[in-house]
């Protein structure tokens, strides 16, 4: 390997002892940079391939020696190549989305063909079928979080994809109810597991400085989508059949999973944590932690995990009112008529779209500033949409101007959505790369709880005291929501700071069983009569002793670094 002048291709690093990161011997001032030593036979242009190690927290994917430290400290990679493939995970998983609401617009049709009378259209439509399709997505979700915590998860999402594409493409199909049920079952079990899959994907995609702003894109991808099959549902269903946009939709999906499969790659985990992402420039280097039963029990000690899966319980019960009954409430008891009453909810969609993408913003400005102020933002947010929806269900607002009920539906919208985002950061940032797809499976499985369950607690409460109040009550629910996201402020910095000393630790493993294995290797070269280079010193496992580790088959020699 011929040596290369320092900061072109190879740079010499050093641990910082206060800090615990690397940083190059280009910026270090003295009297903090070490006497310089060349290791027996070494170049001037060599000492550049030299790494300087503390307690050892470095492993490489060989046993002989530890790689080529590229100057770059970024991803492995490139930003642009980053960027298109979120963009790629964030279409397929929107496409997938789509067939979420295909029926809703085409139910009576459905129910003629079937047979079926109001009362059974109901039950059996949008009754069992929507029962189905979250009780099966909800441990679904937590299988696949499982799995893509194990297995390559672009080819994951790929199988997950035509889980739910291929049923719903056979949807065409369909002559008996049976076989809608199980078809729709199966979509539910993709759907299920395409958060974890893609937000577990961006977490080794992005920084803990990016990772809200890219989350909340995806959320309004996916809400695109979602809102796109309805509407395509709505259009062609009553021309073509109801079949049609079953096939309209998961064309495109299927096609844009293989796409995907052709033109990405699975990133590297811990890529971007900042305790891992300088080793990464040190080819070779791979961080090879599994998912473990014993790391699951660790997320329940996890204060910012357990209130960012709790928060969305009742978080998501007003969202169940929203999406099933306050449409047909405001035209009926408000004294709207029914487009009115449509474009308000339409208002409050646009409201909520700008209100993810705004939210995900400005938390990730205040988690950069103080890391505090995100979860006290997004908190106070969701507790304040309770007061414009409550508004619309108690004012007379069929007999105000039409732009009263637009504000206040959109106003609410935006308040409400800022916790989609930054929760879903939370859980990346807290959480080592090996668990956090059952940590967003968690999420994923509370939120769908609240909506699967959502309209049928409202349902009852209705029964036993009337629109208004059931309605009042369930709206109630995002204030413990927003008191539940603003519990996670004084746990969020120390936790997300306890991850990285976490990774360090676990990195020092690794290093041990490299040193181990190049233990077992150099008397070999002994015996062949040839001078043995020394291998990589064993790291201290106290004080500030620091060593410089064999690159490119030289010896190395120990060195030590100053305190403070």
């Amino acid at each position: 390997m011929d040596p290369a002048p320092i900061g072109e291709e190879r740079v010499r690093l050093f641990r910082n002892h206060t800090t615990g990161g690397l940083i190059s011997a280009l910026s270090m001032t003295p009297p903090d940079t070490p006497p310089g030593r060349r290791a027996r036979g070494a170049t001037e242009g060599d000492e550049a391939t030299k790494l300087l190690l503390p307690q050892g927290p470095l492993s490489a994917a060989g046993s002989g020696e530890l790689g080529i430290v590229s100057p770059r400290s970024g991803h492995r990679i490139p930003s642009l190549q980053r960027y298109y493939m979120v963009t790629i995970f964030t279409l397929t998983a929107s496409l997938l989305y789509a067939d979420q609401n295909l029926m809703a617009p085409n139910l009576s049709i459905i129910a003629e063909e079937f047979g079926f009378n109001e009362e059974e259209k109901t039950k059996y439509l949008g009754g069992y079928i929507a029962a189905a399709f979250f009780a099966v997505g909800a441990p679904a979700a937590l299988c696949i979080g499982y799995l893509c915590d194990k297995m390559n998860r672009r080819n994951l999402l790929f199988a997950v994809v035509l889980l739910g594409e291929g049923p719903c493409l056979a949807t065409y199909f369909v002559r008996r109810y049976w076989q809608l049920l199980l078809l729709r079952v199966m979509t539910g079990i993709s759907v299920g597991g395409t958060f974890p899959l893609v937000f577990s994907l961006i977490g080794d995609l992005f920084s803990v400085k990016q990772r809200a702003n890219v989350a909340a894109g995806v959320q309004v991808a996916t809400g695109i989508g979602f809102a796109a099959g309805q509407a395509i549902a709505g259009f062609v269903g009553p021309h073509a059949g109801w079949r049609w946009p079953f096939v309209i939709v998961a064309l495109p999906a299927i096609l844009a999973a293989i796409l995907m499969v052709l033109t990405t790659r699975e990133p590297e985990r811990g890529a971007t944590e900042d305790a891992l992402k300088d080793l990464y420039a040190v080819e070779g280097f791979s961080y090879q932690e599994k998912i473990s039963v014993r790391k699951l029990k660790l997320l329940a000690s996890n204060f910012s995990t357990v209130f960012a899966v709790l928060q969305g319980l009742p978080g998501s019960l007003p969202w169940g009112v929203l999406l099933t009954f306050l449409n047909d409430f405001l035209s009926q008891h408000k004294g709207m008529s029914i487009s009115q009453a449509t474009l308000v909810m339409t208002v409050w969609g646009l409201g909520g779209g700008v209100g993810v993408v705004g939210g995900g913003a400005i938390g990730q400005c205040l988690h950069n500033r103080r890391r505090y102020m995100m979860p006290l933002f997004a908190g106070a947010c969701v507790a304040s949409a309770a007061f414009p929806t409550w508004f619309l269900i108690n004012a007379d607002v069929g007999h105000m101007p039409l732009a009263v009920s637009f504000a206040a539906g959109f106003v609410g919208g935006m308040l409400a959505s800022p916790p989609g985002p930054n929760a879903r950061a939370t859980l990346l940032n807290v959480n080592e790369p090996e668990v956090r797809g059952v940590a967003l499976a968690l999420q994923t499985v509370l939120d769908d709880l609240g909506k699967g369950l959502g309209p049928l607690l409202v349902s009852l409460m209705v029964s036993a005291w009337g629109s208004k109040s059931a309605f009042n009550v369930a709206v109630g629910g995002w204030i413990p929501c927003g008191i539940c996201f603003a519990m996670i402020a004084p746990f969020l910095a120390k936790e997300e700071d306890a991850l990285q000393e976490r990774l360090r630790d676990k990195v020092h493993l690794q290093t041990v069983r490299i040193l181990e294995r190049e233990d077992a290797l150099t008397p070999r070269m002994e015996d062949a009569g040839e001078e043995a280079p020394r291998h990589t010193p064993r790291p201290p496992a106290r004080g500030g002793e620091y060593q410089l580790a064999l690159v490119n088959g030289l010896a190395t020699v120990p060195t030590a670094m100053p305190k403070g």
